[in-house]
């Protein structure tokens, strides 16, 4: 038994993750059917909505309104002068981060555990009620009756295990059958009798005992245990002694050590947030604080929190800690009866506060959706964010189940009305469901271990009491049946990310767990990515296999047949005018018209997938309002990850000014062009060689060169093309980043200077051309062995020997040699002149 428990206490529950994410992710390769935002026909959907939209509007208005005023809500704001400078990646290319304004403080206090018992006879009495089986209705007087409660529930089922071998090795069950069905009960007498060193009580609270014991049901239970308790405690010192423990919690394992229950449990700071549907702005809601006796201080006062005070957070919105006298007090106050104040706590705050600034980040309109609820509060929590954004429009949220009715009764209450919850499951629509369209990002929170929570009992609370969870959290080894709902969780995280990520409307996408398990975390969404960019590659490259089909079977054609004698109705001439729309309707990324053409396509492995197809992994943006990235020492309890679209599709006046260019409604006069444009597929840059030197005489080559290398040729980029590809090199004298020419191999500075505006050759012959404008007959030898000028270009000659000036006589520059001046390095001197008025 002791054997037993010392192995079960270095045991790693979460290392069967991996094994079963493999199997997990086997089943998803199956997986074909894919949207892209390149699709033409899903941009002509866009294209029709977005015009119809105008349409509209323009007709009951009878004024011409832009899409960003249609969709513009001016919501009210709760605190105005909270502003997060944070900088979007369209306007901050270099971080997207500001400087830091101050350094934030801590608002967590250090919490000491009492040696003693810590557990109260009415919170074993409302325990044992809730472990009956069925369990006996509970009316707790406030929320920190319900969250004790549930703590000794939580702990009885961490210590499950240390308990039943307990009760094995004094026979227990054997000498009393009749409580085998009623084990998880004994297992809270037990665990309380050990609480209390196995002593009696005082005769002052053994009436209270009595009674409370009496309506909970459990009075035969704790007398038995207490004839039992000096077999049970030398049971449980033999197993700290055998393992060498000083604590029980020792004799757990790994992920069930910690005390973080009974901490906080313990912990005095009380951290909830605001509800801005009831409590309109934050100088009402101060006022209501200040009414109660509460210190308020902002995000910027560096003062500690003491008792009777309380802060509004740096990072999350509407958050707020405080200390109060009396906890139990404080949750029966109106502040929390009206439903003012949500207790919650801070770790489900992070990934909603996040998600609330989204919009803003990428500058995107259109509506959000969360696809799982794992707490009602911290749901709840997002549509109150939500409450003062203007870029979002609607919030949906899936995945109620059989809960729905009791979530909608919770919102009804507290009073969310921006929020449309559904009973289905957010995988369960298929991707042809235009139930999704106007969803332009995703708040993912499938279901988790929960295992990087700080307190689960907030979990369990905002869910009602749900004691199938606090089972699950406090699990000491994998099952079969534990197995089984391992890879039911992967399989719903896999689902989830990848029918986020396969719509084409969805631009970003939030991911967010609770669990220190890698599997669910960074190789989760690793794997997504790339499995989403793959399927994306190979629809593109199916494409082109198709367009090269019908190509073909058009030249056999017309090879065989004239094309005038073919009619209309020919099968074959209907597959060559669908060829030419296909490639017409192959996807394209919106370039400048500066660009050039690409190239066409000559293989397959060419193709890449377009920029508004691939999705990447971007940074969390720093919402803190001192951009100090505090968040990052902080244990948030959360894992968030942002997987965006390497080019963001905006739904505005230049998109469909773009689609309407597209489709020919502005004129088309670059429709020859357009046709030998190839819009198939966006193609990599192939390395071409280095261009010749201009000097380079061609008449040695080959007079006749094949059709392969004529084709090379007339592929060869521009030479406008060519000079604006640059590679950043180093300077071999000044160790300075400088831009280099590399096809041209020719240094940038030299195009400045006016000696290039006359010079046709190349090579040494600058030099002299140089010298001679720079140098002059009278200056001084010794000034002009350090510095020699030219009046207009201002150049300075470092030399590394006295230069020797002899006049020249004036003739052609033809067919002379350089004069070696033995110069070192050049360097030039910019300066602005002012014009005279």
């Amino acid at each position: 038994m002791s054997n037993q428990l010392f192995f079960l206490s270095l045991a790693d529950i979460f290392s069967v993750y991996p094994t079963i994410f493999k199997e997990q992710s086997k089943k998803l390769k199956k997986m074909k059917q894919i949207y892209l935002p390149s699709d033409e026909e899903w941009q002509d959907k866009m294209y029709y909505m977005l015009l119809e939209i105008q349409r509209q509007v323009n007709e009951s208005s009878g004024d011409s309104l832009s899409l960003h005023e249609i969709h513009k809500k001016e919501k009210p704001l709760f605190d105005p002068l909270r502003i997060t400078k944070i900088l979007t990646p369209g306007v901050s290319p270099n971080g997207r981060r500001s400087r830091i304004l101050k350094h934030c403080h801590a608002t967590t206090v250090k919490v000491k555990l009492k040696s003693g018992a810590r557990w109260t006879l009415p919170t074993i009495g409302n325990a044992a009620k809730l472990l009956r089986k069925p369990p006996i209705p509970v009316e707790f007087r406030n929320e920190h009756e319900m969250r004790l409660a549930y703590s000794l529930v939580y702990d009885v089922f961490r210590y499950k295990v240390v308990l039943s071998n307990a009760l094995n090795d004094v026979c227990f069950f054997e000498q009393h059958s009749q409580y085998l069905e009623d084990e998880q009960r004994i297992w809270l007498m037990l665990f309380e009798l050990h609480d209390r060193q196995f002593k009696g009580r005082n005769s002052e609270e053994q009436e209270l005992q009595a009674s409370l014991y009496k309506e909970s049901e459990v009075t035969d239970l704790a007398s038995v245990l207490w004839q039992h308790r000096v077999r049970l405690a030398a049971s449980f010192s033999r197993m700290r002694i055998k393992v060498g423990a000083l604590r029980l919690s020792q004799l757990l394992p790994i992920h069930l050590q910690n005390e973080k229950v009974a901490i906080a449990a313990a912990n005095p700071v009380v951290t909830g947030w605001i509800n801005p549907f009831l409590v309109r702005t934050k100088v009402e809601a101060d006022k209501i604080l200040t009414e109660m006796g509460f210190t308020v201080h902002g995000p910027d006062d560096e003062q500690p929190l003491l008792e009777q005070h309380c802060k509004w957070d740096n990072i999350c919105p509407l958050v707020i800690s405080c200390i109060p006298k009396d906890r139990s007090e404080f949750t029966k106050s109106d502040l929390m009866t009206k439903h003012y104040f949500i207790m919650q706590d801070k770790n489900f705050t992070f990934g909603p506060a996040i998600m609330s600034k989204m919009m803003d980040y990428f500058e995107l309109d259109g509506d959000i959706l969360q696809t799982h609820i794992g707490s009602p509060r911290s749901t709840a929590y997002l549509a109150a964010l939500f409450y003062s954004i203007n870029r979002v429009n609607n919030f949906y949220v899936y995945g109620a189940g059989t809960n729905l009715k009791d979530y909608r009764r919770y919102m009804e209450s507290i009073g969310v009305n921006n929020i449309r919850l559904f009973g289905d499951a957010f995988t369960s629509f298929p991707m042809e469901s235009n139930r999704f369209r106007t969803v332009v990002g995703i708040f993912a929170t499938p279901p988790n271990s929960f295992s990087a929570i700080s307190d689960p009992i907030d979990l369990i609370c905002s869910r009602g009491g749900d004691l199938s969870m606090l089972e699950v959290l406090t699990e000491s080894e994998v099952s079969d049946e534990g197995r089984t709902r391992v890879a039911l969780i992967l399989e719903e995280q896999l689902l989830t990310l990848t029918m986020s990520m396969s719509r084409p409307q969805v631009q970003f996408v939030l991911y967010q767990t609770h669990s220190i398990v890698s599997t669910e975390n960074e190789d989760m969404v690793g794997y997504v990515i790339q499995l989403i960019n793959k399927l994306a590659l190979e629809k593109h490259r199916n494409a082109y296999k198709e367009v090269k089909r019908l190509e073909a079977l058009a030249e056999l054609e017309a090879a065989n047949v004239p094309a005038a004698a073919m009619s209309k109705d020919s099968p074959r001439k209907k597959d060559k005018l669908s060829a030419e729309d296909k490639r017409k309707s192959q996807p394209e990324l919106p370039a400048p018209s500066s660009a050039p053409p690409l190239p066409r396509v000559d293989s397959i492995d060419l193709i890449v997938t377009p920029d508004i197809d691939e999705f990447v992994q971007d940074t969390v943006p720093d919402i803190c309002i001192h951009q100090d990235m505090c968040i990052r020492q902080q244990t948030t309890g959360s894992f968030l990850s942002l997987v965006r679209r390497k080019n963001l599709t905006h739904l505005n006046e230049k998109y469909l000014i773009r689609r309407a260019e597209q489709r020919g409604l502005f004129g088309n006069p670059k429709s020859d062009k357009d046709k030998s444009k190839p819009k198939a597929v966006k193609l990599q840059e192939a390395a071409e060689p280095a261009q010749q030197d201009m000097g380079y005489d061609q008449r040695g080559s080959a007079s006749h060169s094949s059709a392969q290398q004529v084709l090379q040729r007339l592929q060869r980029s521009t030479s406008a093309s060519a000079i604006r590809s640059h590679l950043t090199k180093v300077s071999s004298t000044h160790r300075q980043p400088i831009a280099f020419n590399f096809r041209r191999r020719e240094c940038m500075r030299y195009y400045v200077l006016p000696v290039y505006m006359h010079s046709t050759k190349q090579s040494i012959r600058l030099w002299w051309q140089y010298a001679y404008k720079c140098v002059t007959p009278s200056a001084d030898t010794a000034t002009a062995a350090s510095n020699v000028w030219h009046p207009n270009l201002k150049f300075r000659l470092h030399c590394s020997r006295q230069l020797r000036i002899r006049k020249l006589r004036r003739g052609p520059w033809t067919n002379r040699q350089p004069l070696h001046l033995h110069i070192n390095d050049i360097q030039l001197l910019y300066q602005v002149r002012r014009r005279s008025k």
